[in-house]
């Protein structure tokens, strides 16, 4: 568990008080129009989906920034469809988008959008998902394998002991894969020595709270309720076992994880029903990754980003440190950054439950 611990920290180096250098200087982002005339730089944004509550507030931080440096975001959202947002993308292309900024669904079907683009010599950007295999210019997120051993790690210490049941994201994303790495890497020690046994390890299609319920409801019928945690590798799959669990009367009693800082999530670890969530300082993130478009636009290389691989190609990278939150730190962390607000927080519970 230390040694876990210790490596944990060692990846976690990068401070977001580096990130501010991470990009360089950008000027008011305008293109020269056959008429002479200055017109926004345009930036495609493909997204995979916008039902979860965390997209929705990536792109519209990323796009007040964009325009704040005087670009235009044209956005596409495929909702899960491979083909489709191949199409989108070179709509986009079409359109005059001079990069592209990624939201893979799938991470490995995503690299015919990365060929197209570079065909065209458009850089492209992926954000959160690192396609796998393709010649991606630029990664903007998180060290996903912290995040899994964070999610574990603090579980563990919590219930050393007991049966498990790990509940992963979406098959087709290679975050979620990598997501189980981090998290097998701290609970393996346990399980070797005995006191941990996983008993259920399932996958979410598309990180659907149903597909993460009825993986739930299977696991408490087959345990008859003996369940001590619940790994669930973000907070949509933790909503949905928690829904299960709710119904057999274990909510409160089996921990749980997560991960995006959802609405929902703080209002249920402050309710007791989830232990904790991981939260990346998204506001901080989706800016730089503006900045980020608007410099490859414009032929500018981003100066001191970390180098990461995406299996073919050593891939620049802008990775922020994620930050566990618990009941005991909801203010101190998602409520200060402005992330989730007291006043909406404060509507949905007692003033017993309400963040110190």
């Amino acid at each position: 568990m230390v040694k876990n611990m210790q490596r944990l920290r060692r990846r976690m180096a990068l401070s977001l008080s580096m990130i501010a250098f991470l990009v360089s200087p950008i000027c008011f982002a305008k293109e020269q129009t056959a008429t002479g005339h200055s017109a926004p730089l345009k930036i495609g944004y493909l997204m995979d989906s916008l039902k979860i509550e965390r997209w929705q507030t990536d792109l519209d931080t990323f796009q007040k920034r964009a325009k704040e440096l005087g670009a235009e975001v044209l956005v596409e959202t495929a909702e899960g469809d491979d083909d489709l947002q191949l199409q989108q993308s070179q709509k986009l292309m079409d359109s005059g988008a001079k990069v592209l900024v990624l939201v893979p669904h799938d991470t490995d079907k995503a690299a015919r959008i990365v060929n197209a683009a570079k065909a065209r010599q458009i850089p492209v950007i992926c954000y959160e998902r690192l396609v796998r295999n393709s010649d991606v210019d630029l990664f903007v997120g998180s060290n996903v394998e912290v995040i899994g051993e964070l999610q574990a790690s603090t579980l563990a210490r919590l219930a050393p002991k007991g049966n498990y049941v790990l509940i992963g994201g979406s098959p087709a994303d290679a975050n979620a894969k990598i997501l189980r790495d981090g998290q097998i890497r701290v609970l393996k020690d346990f399980v070797d020595r005995g006191d941990l046994k996983i008993v259920s390890d399932g996958w979410a299609k598309d990180w659907d709270p149903a597909e993460a319920y009825a993986i739930m409801s299977k696991v408490i019928d087959s345990t008859k309720g003996d369940i001590t945690a619940v790994v669930a590798s973000n907070d949509g799959t933790a909503g949905g076992a928690i829904q299960a669990l709710e119904e057999h009367k274990l909510a409160g009693k089996v921990l749980v994880s997560g991960q995006d800082a959802d609405l929902a999530a703080i209002i249920r670890i402050l309710d007791g029903t989830q232990t904790m969530t991981v939260y990346r300082p998204l506001g901080l993130q989706a800016k730089l990754a503006a900045e980020a478009a608007v410099n490859l636009a414009a032929g500018t290389p981003v100066k001191n980003a970390v180098s990461i691989s995406n299996g073919t190609k050593t891939v620049q990278a802008i990775l922020l440190s994620p930050v566990v939150v618990t009941r005991d730190n909801v203010k101190q962390t998602v409520i200060k950054d402005g992330f989730q607000k007291l006043e909406t927080i404060q509507k949905s519970l007692p003033k017993e439950k309400w963040p110190n």
